[in-house]
């Protein structure tokens, strides 16, 4: 057997344990009735798999250069014990990005709970969701205006802003009225990550709250 084949087949018979061994992870979260945890699982392998397919073809130059502050959405994926997984609001903590980067460092964002956070935890109050309220009131005010003064945009058009106050107003009904900045959870990302949302790209932290970070990162995580 030439090494080409004996790579190969070395390969499958990994492929073949790993999909066994998965196949009973899968199993024991539903035999015990984990079936949330089962889901999960089975989407983040899913979006696992195609992030790795697209891999070599993904063009982060087709992405906005972020600045720091900027609010973006990113798939964490499934996680281990308390690492945070999921879909999140995150914070963008480079100082300089450039599109050939591939990767952001972020500070996840959960929503304000009735429960106890870590006290590395910052509570950045209703910013985040006062920022696209006030997106959504001019792009309301811009369309208000077009109509009350004939401009007479198309009907292709009407139905593009339209859209994309919609899409505002979707996202502000899932962005819960106050945002607690995990910065125990301080973490690496593909660029891959980034769920694709032209409305986030209009809203950035302020310099207040981004100095308050940078004040709790210096007091918990240096000497």
């Amino acid at each position: 057997m030439n090494d080409f084949n004996f790579q190969k087949e070395n390969a499958i018979i990994h492929k073949n344990n790993s999909l066994e061994r998965l196949n009973l992870s899968f199993l024991k979260h539903i035999n015990s009735m984990e079936f949330k945890k089962s889901h999960l699982l089975a989407y983040w392998i899913n979006d696992f798999s195609n992030y790795h397919d697209e891999e070599k073809v993904f063009d982060t130059t087709k992405l906005i250069t972020f600045k720091r502050g900027s609010i973006i959405k990113v798939n964490l994926g499934f996680n281990i014990g308390n690492e945070l997984g999921g879909l999140h609001y995150c914070i963008v903590l480079n100082k300089f990005d450039n599109p050939k980067n591939g990767t952001l460092n972020i500070i996840p964002l959960t929503s304000k709970k009735n429960k106890k956070y870590p006290k590395t935890s910052i509570d950045l109050g209703n910013e985040i969701y006062n920022a696209l309220n006030n997106l959504y009131s001019k792009q309301f005010e811009n369309f208000s205006f077009d109509i009350k003064n004939n401009l007479n945009p198309s009907e292709k058009n009407l139905y593009s802003i339209f859209e994309y106050s919609q899409k505002i107003k979707n996202e502000i009904s899932k962005m819960k009225k106050g945002s607690i900045a995990l910065i125990n959870q301080i973490t690496t990302i593909s660029k891959q990550r980034i769920y694709d949302d032209d409305i986030l790209k209009h809203i950035r932290l302020s310099e207040k709250s981004l100095n308050l970070i940078d004040e709790n990162i210096i007091k918990f995580f240096t000497k």
